[in-house]
């Protein structure tokens, strides 16, 4: 059954203010293209007014400087973050837990809380422990003495090895391994010797992490993601890594062991950070930068290695007249060096005027 809600109550829920009818009811809400009647829209920035005039949607969510434009609207400062609460309203499904699937596998001693939902094929190691409203999909892994979290969801094949700990409300899409073994190895000649993993993986509150991500687990004591984090897919935390409270961390980076991100960092896809640095509150990182050295809190980088992000936009303006520059410059060498050359023909001046001298000293000997 479909949720429904007045423009009064979602204005509520958003923090926002109503014009026009207050009590027209909503049942959805779309893209200013597809939105239709009985849905509401929203408009993030003025410069798609345009798009507002065409659109069929009820109502619409839009900044406060936005002057009226014929229909009933909430006004709200962040009309984006308005929509995510809106659509979170709209797709909230209830819950009702399916319990312990027969076909599940459960080792011995582990402890089952209330209302989970255990699809069948997961497979859960002795001594662990899954606590209530947790739900396990289809070929969901728990390795022994592992713990997950109260109203955690792990999607199909989500990896979860031996002794790490999963908080609560934490959301691991599809293929996502925690605990694999830390990338530790010491030298023997010319062999590699492995160095045994034996630490585990944290990951606290609130935490979502993407499809086919890996979190290594510690060489020794742990590697820590903390409340509030969220990555994309395909990135890669190595051992004994450290990511501060609410990071965001887009598709495809990797960070090197013993790194430790602080609070509110965003890293940009396929940005590459190497081990034993620290990043600092508040930093942001553009997408594909290389980092190799400490970054001070609230410093925006970009480039490889990655310097000051201002810096590096002026010398990406200069990239594209390299060539033009190499031809100016060949062709001033050129001239220089005809320069050069036609100098070194002429006789100087102080030749010339010791000879002068030379000269009228013999005519006055002579004389």
């Amino acid at each position: 059954m479909k949720r429904k809600a007045t423009l009064e109550e979602l204005a509520a829920l958003v923090g926002g203010k109503v014009e026009g009818d207050a009590t027209l009811e909503i049942i959805g809400v779309a893209s200013l293209e597809e939105a239709q009647e009985g849905e509401i829209t929203f408009l993030a920035t003025l410069k798609n007014i345009s798009r507002m005039e065409k659109t069929k949607a009820s109502a619409a969510i839009v900044p406060p400087s936005l002057p009226p434009c014929g229909k009933p609207v909430i006004h709200t400062p962040n009309p984006y973050l308005a929509y995510a609460k809106v659509q979170a309203f709209f797709s909230e499904q209830p819950y009702f837990p399916k319990g312990v699937d027969p076909r599940a596998q459960i080792g011995q001693e582990v402890k089952i809380g209330k209302d989970v939902s255990i699809y069948p094929f997961v497979f859960i190691g002795n001594g662990s422990q899954i606590d209530d409203l947790a739900v396990l999909y289809p070929g969901v892994y728990i390795g022994e003495s592992a713990r997950v979290g109260e109203g955690t969801i792990l999607y199909p094949n989500v990896v979860v090895m031996d002794r790490c700990i999963i908080g609560k409300r934490v959301i691991i899409h599809p293929g996502t391994i925690i605990g694999s073994d830390g990338f530790g190895f010491a030298r023997d000649g010319f062999r590699h010797v492995k160095i045994p993993q034996v630490g585990m993986v944290q990951v606290d509150d609130d935490v979502e992490i993407g499809a086919n991500c890996t979190v290594d687990r510690a060489a020794m004591g742990k590697t820590w993601i903390k409340r509030g984090v969220k990555t994309d897919n395909l990135v890669q935390i190595g051992h004994n890594v450290t990511i501060g409270e609410d990071t965001l961390i887009v598709a495809q980076v990797g960070i090197s062991g013993s790194t430790e991100v602080g609070n509110r960092v965003v890293l940009g896809g396929q940005v590459g950070v190497v081990g034993h640095i620290t990043i600092g509150d508040g930093a942001m990182v553009g997408a594909q930068s290389g980092v190799g050295q400490d970054v001070p809190p609230g410093q925006v980088i970009s480039g490889t290695p990655a310097f000051p992000h201002r810096e590096w936009l002026r010398a990406q303006s200069l990239f594209s007249k390299l060539p033009e520059m190499k031809r100016a410059l060949s062709a001033l060498e050129k001239k220089v060096k005809i320069l050069e050359e036609a100098v070194s023909r002429q006789p100087s001046a102080n030749s010339h005027q010791q000879t002068t001298i030379c000269g009228k000293t013999d005519k006055e000997e002579k004389a």
